[in-house]
């Protein structure tokens, strides 16, 4: 009885090992898996409904601790996006409209020849300093009496900063100003136009106006240098500027902004990293041959050299000899 008995305990316990070593094994595979799950490659991450085939059949006696871990302060939840912040520009029902007649030059010369059949309206979006408004535009459509078989006349839309866009030039100088010389980023400015006038436009469309203007105002930029290089007589100098820099973490490079002006005339403007006298050059080119009036740093004396026909002045300051 005692070796039957002991038979049957030693067979009752391989059967309970074997057991727990399926168990064991099938609780591994659950926890390969969700740790693919949670930190594998998309790939080989798992929908939830093979989550929950897999999870299903543990032992009700295995409990899996979370582990804890540091959490920062909550996170506030972002606000609702309304249906009118998703759009790039919202104004209020109630803005001013500011209204320009455009007649064609037949028109105006023989009034009484031509009947009015329609017109096209233009609005954009303008911008005066403390209003909002509409600028709008009115063009008049004629045809010419008695003489039906001729197409109706119409004055020619005038020309525009951007072209088939909402915003006008008054506008288009608000935000550059406000950009370049106040120093205001665009969410700023969205912010102010929104909350002082109740006009929304999105950062984004300033973007892309801003873009579009510095696209035309290149080619008066180009135009100014052009006249200075061509000048007889120029001043230049460098102001230091500090800048934000991607590379430089925790602190602002030092930038410089130079200064090309011919007095009574122009003046040009140009941002670079540097003091080196390769700025000089871009500035003022290779060839640069006229009077160079300048401070006493040695970036002008070796932008001079081997250059003839150029001539470095200074004031007493710098130069008291």
């Amino acid at each position: 009885m005692n070796s039957e008995l002991l038979r049957a305990e030693n067979a009752a316990l391989r059967q309970q090992v074997e057991q727990l070593r399926r168990e064991n094994e099938l609780l591994r595979q659950k926890i390969d898996a969700l740790i693919r799950h949670c930190f594998g490659q998309k790939s080989e991450q798992l929908d939830a409904a093979q989550m929950e085939l897999l999870m299903s059949g543990l032992a009700a006696s295995v409990v899996v601790e979370p582990v804890e871990e540091k959490k920062g302060p909550p996170a506030r939840p972002a606000p609702p996006r309304s249906a009118a912040r998703s759009q790039r520009i919202v104004t209020p029902e109630n803005l001013k409209v500011v209204s320009q007649v455009i007649e064609p030059e037949l028109v105006a010369v023989q009034p009484d020849q031509w009947k009015r059949i329609g017109q096209e309206i233009t609005r954009r979006l303008d911008f005066q300093p403390g209003e909002f408004f509409w600028q709008e535009t009115v063009r008049p459509k004629y045809a010419r009496m008695g003489r039906r078989e001729l197409p109706p006349v119409i004055a020619p839309a005038p020309l525009q900063v951007v072209d088939h866009g909402l915003a006008a030039p008054g506008l288009l100088a608000a935000i550059l100003v406000g950009k370049y010389c106040d120093h205001l980023p665009y969410y700023r400015q969205e912010q102010i136009f929104q909350q002082r006038h109740g006009v929304f436009i999105s950062r984004q469309q300033m973007v892309q106006w801003t873009a579009q203007s510095v696209r035309l105002l290149s080619a008066i930029s180009d135009f100014l240098k052009k006249q200075v290089r061509q000048s007889r007589y120029v001043q230049v100098d460098e102001t230091p500027v500090r800048y934000q820099d991607p590379e430089l973490t925790g602190r602002c490079g030092q930038g410089y902004l130079w200064t090309g002006l011919v007095p009574g005339q122009c003046v040009v403007y140009e941002w670079h990293a540097s003091r080196a006298a390769l700025c000089l050059e871009s500035l003022l080119g290779k060839d640069f041959a006229s009077k160079l009036q300048c401070d006493g740093y040695s970036a002008y004396p070796a932008y001079a050299k081997e250059k003839d026909d150029l001539k470095l002045f200074g004031c007493w300051a710098h130069y008291p000899n």
